[in-house]
């Protein structure tokens, strides 16, 4: 009787056993199984970070292209027509000196240059509507380095006549805000002034 107590007892500890091993592998396995999925979603979460950020950057760069080919595009646009007026502009130099010297002109010689003066005032209408336009210069401006070219230098006894323009040789244009041509000047410069550029160059 105590023997068959005892075998009863020894195969319900050896189930009970069996039981709490069954268990505790089924919590290790579910324990195994939420770190795997909870690594799984950190991956998955981590290549959609990645994926979005290499989308924005791509994104970034066809919008940054778009911008600057557009940009291109109206500066062709703009600037389409310079090489053309480029080709007037000594045409335009030689009706504004024709017309400039028309009283110096015989009297059976003035009909033709009001003609001239007609023609000059179309083609100055016509440039200025390609967004041309002439460099405003006058005798007594201040020399700018950017809008004028200095042909040659004018000896000159006032002080406020220093680095002004003294005399204009050749008009100046611009196509929008883009030099065509600098204004081709003379400036004013003190006698003694020359005098030693003229030294140091000789020198040199």
């Amino acid at each position: 009787m105590d023997e068959e107590v005892k075998e009863k007892e020894t195969k319900t500890e050896e189930k009970n056993k069996t039981s709490q091993e069954t268990e505790d592998v089924s919590k290790e396995s579910e324990k195994k199984g939420k770190k795997e999925k909870k690594d799984l979603i950190k991956h998955l979460q981590d290549e959609v970070k990645e994926w979005k950020d290499k989308y924005f950057r791509v994104y970034a760069d066809m919008d940054n292209l778009r911008k600057q080919y557009q940009k291109d595009y109206l500066s062709m646009a703009k600037y389409q027509s310079q090489t053309i007026i480029e080709k007037l502009l000594p045409s335009l130099d030689i009706f504004s000196m024709v017309i400039g010297s028309a009283d110096q002109l015989p009297d059976e010689v003035k009909n033709y240059v009001m003609g001239f003066d007609v023609v000059y005032r179309q083609m100055l209408q016509a440039l200025e509507s390609e967004g041309v336009h002439e460099i405003p210069c006058a005798v007594g401006d201040k020399f700018n380095h950017d809008i004028h070219f200095a042909m040659d230098t004018t000896e000159v006894d006032d002080d406020n006549q220093v680095d002004t323009i003294t005399k204009i040789y050749q008009k100046g244009y611009k196509l929008h805000d883009r030099l065509l041509r600098a204004t081709t000047v003379s400036v004013g410069v003190k006698k003694v002034e020359k005098e030693n550029k003229e030294e140091q160059k000789a020198q040199a």
